[in-house]
């Protein structure tokens, strides 16, 4: 039976939690497939989106394949680049070539693909597909609460009491503070509060641009607890950070300022740090950048390099391949919210 490309509907919305969860072969309690997260991903309005962002090939009636628009927009010097990391992307088992074919579909509703990390056989695969290797994204944690991340870890080894003192012995550096005159203040909403500056965008790089709208839409995620601050130095704005809450990992899923100077962004990431720590019940914070000046910030805020994950991207004309590299990060996918409850720590 010949293959069918379409978008999904919010009435399918159950059919597609149940071909999620059996092709991931997953928990159905994760929050990446509750309903109201699912509807939030696929079916709620986007601000950024008003297309279609959930879509399945079928066969008959039957999904056999699906993938999901995470949309990202990415500044060019001419005009925006539109961009979709692919997100819940899989395939029956039993209906070859599916997963492939959704892929060439989805590739023609925007400028460019992206994809970060994967498993190792979608690794293997997306060079075949035309994918190429633009960079990578490195995630940073720091523990700030060792004694009670070791009682809340699930699956204990031998290499957990090791994990516990490495932990220990870094927590007692403490979190650096910021200089005099830096502030983070918490909002509920950016609304009026951003568009129209320069916060996040530069020249050395290729950033998707933020919006007001973009980052409410994200405030509203049902997956997770996120919470918003503003940044400012003598009561001038100067930049933003965006937090969530993942059971007692806390990340610091997006972070912005309008300028590249090092001692700038020193600050700011220990104003996250701080807010990220305040919670009694947060055991480790997690950051991520594809840029290195900014990993650089990370490490002299007291993070550790845990992980680096490549980033993909399919690009036919050459949009972003032949520009600066790209400036990402958790927000600009489902990294945000992804949760593993046998393995909830970087570190």
């Amino acid at each position: 039976m010949a293959f069918e490309f379409v978008p999904l509907q919010a009435s399918e919305q159950q059919d597609l939690i149940q071909f999620l969860v059996k092709s991931f072969r997953a928990d159905p309690t994760l929050n990446s497939f509750r309903s109201d997260v699912i509807h939030w991903k696929y079916f709620a309005d986007h601000p950024e989106w008003t297309s279609p962002r959930s879509f399945a090939v079928k066969q008959g009636s039957q999904i056999v394949a699906h993938g999901g628009v995470w949309p990202v927009s990415l500044v060019w010097p001419k005009t925006d680049v539109k961009a979709i990391h692919l997100i819940d992307w899989v395939a029956s088992r039993s209906a070859l070539g599916a997963g492939v074919h959704l892929l060439r579909e989805v590739a023609g509703l925007a400028d460019v693909l992206l994809a970060i990390g994967g498993s190792q056989d979608t690794r293997n695969l997306l060079p075949k597909l035309g994918y190429k290797r633009c960079g990578e994204l490195r995630r940073y944690a720091q523990v700030v609460r060792p004694w009670l991340q070791f009682r809340t870890t699930p699956e204990k080894n031998w290499k957990t009491p090791i994990k516990f003192l490495r932990n220990s012995a870094r927590a007692l550096t403490g979190i650096p503070s910021a200089p005099q005159g830096w502030q983070a203040s918490k909002v509920t909403s950016f609304t009026g509060l951003i568009d129209g500056g320069a916060i996040g965008q530069t020249t050395s790089s290729t950033s998707p641009r933020r919006t007001a709208a973009g980052l409410n839409y994200l405030l509203g995620c049902p997956a997770a607890f996120f919470s918003g601050f503003l940044v400012s130095q003598a009561q001038q704005l100067r930049g933003y950070f965006l937090l969530t809450r993942v059971g007692r990992q806390v990340r610091i899923v997006d972070i912005r300022m309008d300028t590249e100077d090092r001692e700038s962004w020193q600050a700011i990431c220990a104003l996250a740090t701080r807010s990220a720590a305040e919670d009694p019940e947060t055991c480790e914070i997690v950051a991520a950048s594809s840029i290195e000046a900014i990993g650089e910030a990370w490490l002299q805020s007291g993070f550790v390099h845990r992980r680096t994950d490549p980033i993909f991207c399919y690009d036919p004309r050459h949009l972003v391949s032949s520009g600066p590299p790209l400036d990402l990060n958790l927000a600009d996918c489902d990294l945000c919210i992804l949760s593993d409850p046998f393995s909830p720590y970087l570190s």
